[in-house]
């Protein structure tokens, strides 16, 4: 029983964190439109942080939930070294993919409250590749 509580712990947070990549992508081309919006580097902007986040930010942020829950069994501290380690492997590519990591964790947290099904996940992967899609052939 416990084994099964942990394998649909899990599935929910990657389910979680998979939808989080792509709304936090989102966010952060958006917000690195400030200058002025330019819809080519908009998409090359969202896809390319969409492509790491998807990639090494949805493992680091399940390593880093996992790690701050084995460090502290409180709430607010866990939060806090979760959020902490997000930062720290968020500094891979410096300012910029800290502030992308930074998003992915306050959408990530958001999303508890939220039940993701994988149709959702799946229905939220195909339009990201139908819209990449249709970019490429324009």
């Amino acid at each position: 029983m416990s084994n099964q509580i942990k394998e649909g712990e899990i599935a929910a947070a990657l389910r979680r964190k998979i939808l989080a990549a792509i709304l936090s992508s989102l966010l952060f081309a958006l917000i690195s439109m400030i200058d002025g919006f330019d819809w080519n580097a908009f998409m090359i902007v969202y896809y390319l942080n969409l492509m790491f986040v998807l990639t090494y930010g949805v493992i680091t942020s399940l390593f880093s939930d996992w790690i701050s829950r084995k460090i502290s069994k409180r709430g607010y501290i866990r939060e806090i070294t979760s959020f902490l380690f997000h930062c720290l492997f968020g500094t891979i590519f410096f300012v910029i993919s800290l502030i992308s990591a930074i998003f992915f964790f306050i959408i990530d947290r958001l999303l508890v409250k939220v039940k993701i099904g994988w149709l959702s996940v799946i229905i939220a992967l195909f339009i990201v590749v139908l819209v990449f899609i249709i970019m490429i052939n324009s």
